[in-house]
């Protein structure tokens, strides 16, 4: 891949990962409850399910799209649903289920449950899969595949997203520091999980 082909890619990898969307607000709600070091499991399964999606889009998922759309419809659906259960499930927390930097709370963090709702955001990420459909062909010659062209590919679309959704971790880190009272966890909660099902909406219907 040719320096400038490949700096277009970047510019448009980290325009991807900064624009707002279920993985930013995964991050952050991750982040505020959970704290930075226990939320970089979660960062992991974001990026394990944006790597197979670009695998997916890569071995000819595009095509049967194009050819079914039926597919594209069932997964648009599938990742409405995934982004409004997680909202009702953060609208659901109750005081006593979000920890707290003293210890005083019980503490319901599973590092395989936060992997999987990271892989699972991004797997059904309908927004990132149409973005993909329309900006792998303006870098890749599909007709013309390279394994060195996919690695760098798919290297660089993960790791500035990795980059960037660390930095909503350390935002949530920040903003954690004031929301030490649980009623504040709590209402944050609510914004966050409300958010995601706007967002699982606006997918879905759009």
């Amino acid at each position: 891949m040719e320096l400038t082909i490949w700096l277009g890619l970047l510019a448009s990898a980290l325009f991807i990962s900064i624009s707002p969307g279920p993985g930013a607000i995964f991050s952050i709600s991750q982040g505020t409850q959970y704290g930075f070091k226990r939320s970089i499991i979660s960062v992991i399964g974001l990026q394990i399910g944006l790597m197979s999606q670009i695998i997916f889009l890569l071995l000819g998922l595009g095509v049967l799209i194009d050819q079914f759309p039926s597919i594209f419809s069932i997964i648009k659906i599938l990742g409405m649903l995934y982004l409004i259960v997680l909202g009702v499930i953060q609208w659901l927390k109750k005081i006593e289920q979000i920890a707290t930097s003293k210890g005083s709370l019980n503490d319901t963090f599973s590092p395989l449950n936060s992997f999987l709702k990271g892989f699972f955001v991004n797997i059904t990420n309908i927004k990132g899969t149409v973005f993909f459909l329309a900006l792998i062909p303006l870098f890749v010659d599909l007709t013309a595949l390279k394994i060195s062209t996919c690695i760098i590919l798919t290297a660089t679309l993960v790791v500035v997203d990795l980059l960037v959704m660390t930095g909503y971790l350390m935002l949530a880190k920040i903003m954690k520091s004031f929301l030490s009272d649980p009623k504040k966890i709590l209402w944050q909660n609510r914004v966050t999980g409300s958010i995601l099902i706007l967002i699982g909406l606006i997918m879905g219907l759009s």
